[in-house]
């Protein structure tokens, strides 16, 4: 399932509706058949309308509340980026504003404008303390100037979102994580071919000392959004925006993973098992899956097993012994595999693994057998 993209409602008049989407809300009309069902949008945001009378609802127009009355419970929320600019437009309108526009727990600044059928709608903004671009920017001037020491510039940037973290903002903090471990990944040269950097020797094309410690420093802010996550403070959304980054972390580094050796999507991951909750770790595995169940995307095997030991650590808690069997099959994790097979006595089930792999793999596979006790 994907995120909702649109909503569809029944209202008692199409016209006044259409008014009030458009006056209040700032939608326009981007589809309409006949007098029964229009579609408007704002930005990515679509809302469909049907009318009472549409053959659509026929099964369901028993069931309608009296106009006024609908939507008793349930909320519509619609994010915005100007929050301040939706309300004023609301203001104008003289909608009936439920409840003013205010910051709200969880980052939110948002306020209630009732439809005249009664259903209630949110336009709600997360609210962030940082203005990523201004970062963004600062990063990128680093890397575009000739800086002597790129690091020591980028090291000041750090710092803030550090002083963020100490101060309890999580998020911005973690914004400031994202966009600087970003644009490195992005305007550097981390991701070079060891081959064509050193050879006893290096080419001066090939070689970018004012990048030293570009690494070190990565790994830092992985290592900070860690500590992040780690802290109680820390509400559900900036959780969530942090287990964000270190999951897009990870996938760039497994991604572009070369000879060098940074091995930040060990250290992300290793974050993202330890400091999560079981419903995080959930959601997470869910998203691990769907990549590996992505039929537009060829996963060569090495990526595909570390996947697999990343699902494994996130559900060892909950996993039995046939589930962590089929996702050490589903993933190539032979060695895993043979393991857990002989713990638990399957020992000609564990031999037939090892006829599948070469001989390399093998001689690793016989050690498994000779630690457990089986003849090689």
């Amino acid at each position: 399932m994907t995120k909702t993209s649109w909503v569809e409602i029944c209202v008692s008049d199409l016209e006044q509706s259409i008014t009030w989407f458009e006056h209040v809300l700032g939608f326009r009309v981007v589809a309409r058949d006949a007098d029964e069902y229009v579609e408007l949008s704002r930005g990515e945001t679509s809302i469909q309308l049907a009318t009472d009378s549409a053959p659509y609802w026929a099964p369901e127009r028993e069931r309608l509340l009296p106009p006024g009355q609908r939507g008793s419970g349930v909320e519509i929320v619609l994010l915005v980026e100007n929050i301040d600019t939706v309300y004023h437009q609301a203001q104008q309108a003289r909608a009936d504003i439920a409840r003013e526009l205010a910051d709200y727990p969880w980052h939110m600044r948002q306020f209630w404008v009732r439809h005249p059928d009664g259903y209630l709608i949110r336009p709600a903004q997360k609210i962030l303390s940082v203005n990523p671009a201004t970062y963004r920017r600062q990063v990128a001037e680093a890397f575009q100037r000739d800086t002597p020491r790129i690091t020591q510039e980028l090291l000041a940037v750090k710092k803030t979102a550090d002083s963020l973290a100490q101060q309890g903002d999580f998020l911005g903090a973690a914004t400031i994580y994202e966009t600087l471990v970003t644009e490195i990944f992005e305007q550097s040269h981390l991701y070079d071919d060891e081959e064509e950097r050193y050879d006893d020797y290096y080419e001066e094309e090939g070689y970018y000392p004012e990048e030293e410690g570009l690494d070190k420093l990565v790994g830092e802010c992985i290592e900070a959004l860690g500590n992040c996550l780690a802290d109680k403070r820390a509400d559900r959304v900036a959780r969530e925006k942090i287990i964000e980054v270190l999951f897009e972390i990870y996938q760039h580094d497994l991604h572009t993973y070369s000879s060098l050796g940074l091995d930040f999507y060990s250290s992300a991951s290793d974050k993202l098992v330890r400091y999560t909750t079981p419903l995080e770790r959930r959601t997470i595995a869910e998203w691990i899956r769907d990549v590996l169940t992505d039929e537009e995307e060829e996963i060569p095997a090495s990526r595909r097993q570390a996947y697999g030991k990343f699902l494994l650590d996130l559900e060892k808690d909950t996993l039995d012994d046939e589930a962590y069997l089929r996702i050490c099959r589903e993933t190539g994790r032979t060695s895993d595999l043979v393991d857990r097979l002989l713990t638990l006595g399957r020992i000609d089930e564990a031999a037939r693994e090892t006829q599948r792999v070469d001989d390399l793999a093998f001689l690793g596979l016989v050690n498994l057998f000779i630690q457990h006790g089986q003849d090689a």
